[in-house]
């Protein structure tokens, strides 16, 4: 069962921001933006919490951001295209499941990071054969 973020997880992220605190920290306020539950000013300061969180130096903080974000179509572009330029096992969610990003954002992914033989790449089955083509 998913938990909300509270006042007393943003008070225990200022006094321990150990990337264990950080990566809980990730998981509500991302389960909590990718549902229909929050106001609309509460979307836009967990959008730039996001904002923050999505530039953090620990893979887990942003793998728990990925994994919790990735279905949600109300995501802001920008965070969603941070997440799928990340290492593999942040951008993979993203990439697979995501409706956030545009084909041309897709198309940019694959031909800078992906290997060329497409059989390669967890996340090829998502994007047609013509994407793989050398340009």
């Amino acid at each position: 069962m998913r938990q909300n973020l509270s006042q007393a997880d943003v008070l225990r992220l200022l006094a321990d921001p150990t990337p264990e605190t950080r990566i809980e920290l990730a998981s509500k306020v991302s389960g909590d933006y990718g549902t229909e539950g929050l106001s609309e000013q509460e979307r836009v300061i967990a959008g730039e919490v996001l904002k923050i969180l999505v530039a953090d130096v620990e893979v887990r903080v942003r793998e728990a951001l990925s994994s919790n974000l990735k279905e949600f179509p109300g995501l802001d572009h920008d965070i969603a295209l941070s997440l799928a330029n990340d290492v593999d096992t942040v951008a993979l969610p993203m990439l697979q499941f995501s409706t956030v990003l545009a084909d041309a954002d897709l198309i940019e992914i694959v031909r800078r990071r992906a290997p060329t033989n497409r059989s390669q790449w967890p996340g090829a089955k998502r994007f047609p054969a013509r994407w793989w083509t050398p340009w």
